[in-house]
């Protein structure tokens, strides 16, 4: 049997935030030492326990964090349990190689995003982040994803991290069958939208930009917004409103997280 493991660090977990529902060692449960999303609640809490007169041992709601609710189910996906971003890592790698080994009208057709037939195929939504349109392509992608994913996940938990890669995804589909007819494929829309979240929650993490140059988190997600902005029809290949459709989910949803 798989055993549940704690979403910083790794180790066996058997606590739940119950702040942001993230599975927790006991070394990790307080939310200053997960960057839970609803610290300022946490913090509140911890005031309100100070300034009353009521002994925190009568009110379990502030009393101390080794009472939380043990978690008692253990997680099939093993060594992923609070890694859903390097499953996903995984699985977009794995569907890269099946591009390479079978034939494109039996795998890579009947996966790709076409926008004269998502209405008749609705879940190529969804499974055209999984495929590459070459592996300059898949490299860049899954080096961003790699780099930034778990570190949103780290911030709100995996059951939110997957929402928003998924939905900033789909979102990302919708946007370019409106604007486009050629198909497309690749997890870039979803990545804009994990970028623009990470911009949100944390405008200061520092990114460098090419591997050179220093930049804060919230300057880099104008950069590209900018950039795609002006190069829509430019005719180079690459699905612009895709990634402007992402970004602004994740802008979204990182709003929505921090409300």
């Amino acid at each position: 049997m798989a055993r549940t493991q704690c979403t910083i660090c790794g180790k066996p977990a058997s606590y739940r935030c119950k702040y942001c529902g993230d599975t927790l060692c006991r070394e990790h449960l307080a939310p200053d030492k997960h960057w839970c999303v609803a610290l300022e609640e946490y913090k509140k809490d911890m005031e309100a326990e100070r300034t009353s007169s009521i002994s925190s041992d009568l009110k379990p709601e502030y009393g101390r964090w080794e009472y939380k609710k043990r978690v008692k189910y253990t997680n099939p996906l093993g060594i992923f349990a609070g890694n859903y971003s390097f499953l996903i890592l995984f699985l977009i790698s794995l569907s890269f190689v099946l591009q390479l080994l079978i034939p494109r009208p039996y795998y890579t057709e009947l996966l790709i995003l076409n926008p004269t037939l998502v209405l008749e195929r609705p879940w190529t939504l969804v499974t055209h982040l999984f495929l590459h349109g070459s592996f300059e392509h898949f490299f860049i992608n899954m080096l961003v994803f790699f780099f930034f994913a778990p570190v949103l996940e780290r911030k709100i938990g995996s059951s939110k991290f997957l929402l928003i890669f998924f939905l900033a995804g789909i979102f990302a589909g919708i946007g370019w069958s409106l604007t486009s007819v050629a198909p497309a494929v690749g997890a870039s829309g979803a990545l804009m939208g994990i970028f623009a979240t990470l911009a949100v929650l944390m405008p200061r993490m520092r990114v460098y930009l090419f591997f050179i140059v220093p930049l804060e988190i919230w300057m880099v997600v104008i950069l590209f917004a900018l950039y795609d902005f002006f190069m829509i029809g430019s005719g180079d290949m690459i699905a612009h409103t895709a990634h402007l459709s992402g970004l602004f989910f994740g802008l979204l949803a990182g709003m929505w997280l921090k409300s």
